[in-house]
């Protein structure tokens, strides 16, 4: 089985959830769209929270990023994001399927790429963004230098627990994506050729997703920044479940009624294994990655129980109340939290997530950016005050997120090391506020 449909997951994060839970590339515009590009100003653009944007700030954004979707310049983003084996981007593959199940990245590397590689693909998606704004400017008789100053804007999760009002309002339409292998029968590309390019079908249903209804806090965020190592650091958003053991005693009692219900489901009996007969070495579990790999799709397949039941036009009660319980006992990792929440699921078809959480198109839902920058605002803040660094050498050091051929009509695509993606201080962005618990 190829990995595909890529998503993070989470060590024994996933299990965290306990419960809870062809290869063509974008086209570039042609050259009749191309724009010259502007160098951005000297100064570094200030990349605020999406709550705090003026109206001319939503409004300019909102202008770039429906034009630069309506235009297909996303697609090659897309692509890039999706094209895992190049980019070792992730540490753990989400497919496409219902229930989803993961894959471990290759090498350890691909964990620790997640944060710098995004960083540059940020960088990328902002310069792409403003030259499609010039573009649009021009076109419509207005002054292009406005774009000088747009900036992607991070969702500050721990402290708005929900997307603002005109994130949640803005979906843009159009733009086109590969189809990925295993879709469930339920999905509107059901069918289509693997490989094959089909327009994006845009869905978002922010919170309806009962195995992934809770969102970092404070505290959590405060854990998180807390470490002193970088590996720690990542762990904590990619990999590293917290378990709150106060909750412990009813999450057994919920996978009780689970393994009641359902006696032959293998998922329910790998995870409620391994909370009565927890190992003793959870970091020497962490390094299997076959152990790592069964347990987060254990915790999936159960999370998925919750998912399938809700959609369901009489809901079994029961049996979502004993998932979301048995759920509640683990604070699993953040960066697959913010996916599944943000993006929720179809509530008419459960086998539909929302287009932030399939790694094939969701670069065309600006939530998607503002998740990254969160992430990335988290280890900017964290790099005020450590000197750390990802375990990256050679090739696993230099990333190129966009091809050069599909990033030169906007100036990009080029090659970033990881020397400076690591100096925080000479970034051409800085954010106006940093992170806290």
């Amino acid at each position: 089985m190829t990995r595909r449909a890529r998503f993070v997951g989470s060590v024994v994060a996933l299990a965290a959830t306990l419960t809870a839970c062809g290869t063509a590339a974008g086209s570039a515009p042609n050259a009749a769209t191309s724009v010259h590009h502007t160098p951005s100003p000297a100064a570094p653009v200030v990349r605020k929270s999406a709550a705090d944007m003026t109206p001319a700030e939503i409004d300019r954004f909102e202008r770039a990023y429906s034009y630069a979707v309506a235009q297909g310049d996303f697609d090659a983003f897309n692509d890039s994001h999706f094209d895992h084996h190049r980019n070792r981007n992730h540490g753990f593959e989400l497919t496409a399927a219902a229930p989803p199940t993961v894959m471990v990245g290759d090498t350890p590397a691909w964990g620790y790429r997640l944060l710098p590689w995004h960083r540059s693909f940020i960088l990328e998606a902002e310069q792409m963004l403003r030259a499609a704004l010039r573009r649009r400017d021009r076109e419509e008789g207005r002054d292009p230098a406005e774009a000088d100053g747009l900036f992607i804007p991070y969702w500050d999760v721990a402290h708005e627990q929900a997307l603002p009002a005109w994130v949640t309002a803005f979906e843009p339409r159009g733009g086109t994506a590969m189809v990925p292998p295993e879709l469930s029968p339920g999905h509107p590309l059901y069918g289509r050729p693997v490989g094959s390019r089909c327009d994006i079908h845009f869905g978002r249903w922010p919170g309806n997703n009962p195995a992934f209804n809770r969102l970092p806090d404070p505290p959590q965020v405060a854990r998180i920044l807390a470490h002193d190592d970088f590996e720690s650091f990542y762990r904590g958003i990619e990999s590293e479940p917290a378990v709150i053991p106060s909750a412990v005693p009813a999450a057994k009692q919920a996978l009780q009624t689970l393994e009641r219900r359902f006696p032959d489901n293998t998922d329910v009996k790998t995870v409620a294994d391994l909370v009565n007969h927890p190992p003793q070495d959870l970091g020497a579990v962490a390094q299997d990655r076959d152990a790592v790999t069964k347990i987060i799709n254990a915790a999936l397949g159960v999370g998925y129980l919750a998912t399938a039941e809700s959609a369901k036009s009489h809901p079994d009660q029961e049996v979502i109340d004993a998932v979301k319980t048995a759920g509640a006992a683990v604070v699993s990792p953040p960066h697959v939290v913010l996916h599944l929440w943000a993006g929720g699921v179809d509530p008419a078809n459960p086998t539909v997530r929302g287009t932030v959480s399939n790694f094939n198109e969701l670069t065309v839902d600006p939530v998607f950016w503002m998740i990254h920058t969160e992430l990335d605002r988290w280890w900017y803040t964290w790099e005020q005050s450590h000197t750390g660094l990802p375990p990256l050498t050679g090739e696993d050091a230099s990333f190129q997120p966009i091809p050069a051929k599909q990033g030169a009509w906007y100036g990009g695509g080029r090659v970033y090391s990881l020397r400076e993606l690591v100096r925080s201080q000479t970034l051409p962005y800085r954010y106006a506020d940093l992170a806290r618990g």
